[in-house]
Parts: structure tokens; sequence; C-alpha cells
């Protein structure tokens, strides 16, 4: 049964505007958090960075 005919509406807060981006965004959010468990939070930023600059230079 669709959400209208029970009343329900959908409403999309933050839409992205680019799937690839959006997916990006959400990996390098996973890679943070599993960095800070393994490293502790300030090393995990420096890891995080690094590999987000590798993924741009091999995507650019």
């Amino acid at each position: 049964m669709p959400a209208d005919e029970q009343g329900k509406t959908i409403e999309v807060v933050n839409e992205a505007g680019n799937d690839t981006d959006d997916l990006m965004e959400d990996f390098i959010a996973i890679i943070t958090s599993l960095g800070a468990r393994l490293y502790g939070p300030g090393r995990s930023k420096r890891k995080t960075e690094k590999i987000v600059a590798q993924l741009k230079d091999n995507n650019g």
C-alpha cells in the first residue's frame, strides 16, 4: 500500500546533487570512524586525509 494511501508523506531533507559525491562522503565517514578505532582520533584524521588525497588522485 503506497504511503499516500496511509496518510503519510516522504520528505527528502538532504538531496545529493551527485551520487558519486554522496557515496564518497559516506566512504570518508566510514574510513574516519574505523581509523579512529584503530589509530586514535588524531592519527586517524591524518590517515584519512592521506587516503582521500590518493582517491582524488586516482579519480582525477
